[in-house]
């Protein structure tokens, strides 16, 4: 039976919705828009009514484009207030069986799950790092395998339960209830990584408004996300202090005017810049801009590089033959390649939403890779469930934890 699903990214500049139709094993989009975002900083919620306003505008350009009302979705979260941790779980196999099963990895990623948490603290999501079969690690899938043993090496995120709380409110005030939440980093990973590069090793930096992420993958699994709490409007503050600009000013500069290398401009033109409060309009060099923003980008990249390395990450092209992918609304910044190149010693590459799967023309855009990502995760665990129920005849108990989990938040 086809299936109506709809994603949700709630970011710090922008919102983004997207509806999708599930047919076939494929997504097909039906409807998606963009509006910006107030009452959000660096991808956290400080005013509901104000987020509750911008996913409404998303929403009503995705339903009116897809011609359907939608009252559930997909959440994307994201930011430098989410913590990851590796966790170990293991499961014996029932020996009149023998054969792993659905419920079988169902069980395992829950016993992964059941680790100290701080208080308010809450698991809000995971992905698979290792799946481990009577003690062969690297298994890709070991749904089918002979086996007495399953065990598994888990990445939980968790984060506040205040931060998220939040988001839940201001969807629940926007009469959208959510069916699951994923990780922005991984979402995005999802979206614009193909299976050769994170079979061969690479390194996915998303730089938004207001955090930048990374993930690690190698094996086609994740194996370290870091954050770090600067990102797209980090670079704005900056215009605004060095050029005395309002924001609004700032951020029109930077898109018009901006790029990331000093040195890499075709022509040192003048700009004008008009004054603040009927002030008289300055001119500055183009050069002068990008000296402002180079110097925090190369500050960013730099930033992720010592959090990777803080996690053990060691970066070289033997270690991640595909490099780098940049992706997020930072790297319509031009030349921001060549300083991403000249910082991380590898090469680097913009990704996209239409990257691994087509997509309609005027979504395939840094506004829609985070929940064009976390739609086509939560297909796939749709389509688990189904598993799981085939496997035992009914919902398992860990599924329904997680939506009551979820209302209960609304």
């Amino acid at each position: 039976m086809d299936e109506i699903l709809a994603g949700i990214d709630v970011g710090t500049s922008k919102t983004a919705v997207i509806i999708a139709e599930s047919t076939n094993d494929e997504l097909k989009v039906r409807g998606f828009g963009v509006a910006p975002t107030e009452g959000v900083v660096r991808g956290i919620v400080t005013n509901i009514e104000k987020a509750e306003q911008g996913i409404l505008r998303a929403l009503s350009m995705a339903e009116k484009q897809s011609q359907l009302k939608i009252k559930q979705a997909v959440v994307a979260f994201g930011g430098s207030q989410i913590k990851t941790v590796k966790s170990h779980g293991v499961i014996a196999i029932p020996k009149e069986r023998g054969m792993i099963n659905y419920n079988d990895r169902a069980k395992l990623i829950e016993s992964a799950k059941s680790v100290s948490l701080p208080q308010d603290a809450q698991i809000i999501d995971y992905a698979i790092h290792d799946f481990i079969v009577d003690g062969a690690s690297g298994i890709e899938d070991p749904i089918g395998m002979s086996a007495s043993k399953l065990e598994g090496d888990i990445l939980l995120f968790i984060t506040q339960t205040p931060a998220i709380g939040n988001l839940l409110k201001a969807l629940g005030d926007a009469n959208i209830t959510p069916t699951d939440i994923i990780v922005s980093p991984i979402a995005s990973a999802n979206s614009v990584l193909t299976d050769e590069e994170r079979e061969l090793g690479v390194i996915l930096i998303d730089i938004g408004a207001g955090n930048t992420d990374a993930v690690v993958y190698r094996r086609n699994r994740p194996q370290t996300v870091v954050s770090v709490p600067y990102a797209g409007e980090s670079v704005t503050h900056d215009l605004m202090v060095g050029l005395k600009l309002t924001k609004r000013a700032a951020e029109e500069l930077k898109q018009k005017n901006g790029c990331a290398l000093k040195d890499g401009l075709d022509e040192d033109t003048d700009v004008k810049i008009m004054g603040i409060g009927g002030r008289e309009p300055r001119i500055v060099k183009k050069s002068f801009i990008a000296m402002i923003m180079e110097a925090r980008l190369e500050e960013i990249l730099s930033m992720i590089v010592e959090q990777l390395n803080k996690n053990g990450v060691e970066l070289n092209g033997e270690n991640f033959p595909a490099g780098v992918v940049l992706t997020g609304g930072t790297t319509l910044t031009p030349k921001l390649v060549f300083l991403a190149e000249k910082v991380l010693k590898l090469p680097v590459r913009i990704g996209l939403p239409g990257d691994r799967s087509p997509v309609p023309d005027g979504m395939n855009t840094p506004d829609y890779h985070i929940a064009w990502g976390a739609l086509q995760i939560a297909s796939r665990r749709h389509k688990l469930a189904e598993m799981l129920e085939s496997d035992s005849g009914k919902l398992p108990a860990f599924w329904n934890k997680i939506k009551k989990w979820i209302l209960q938040k609304l």
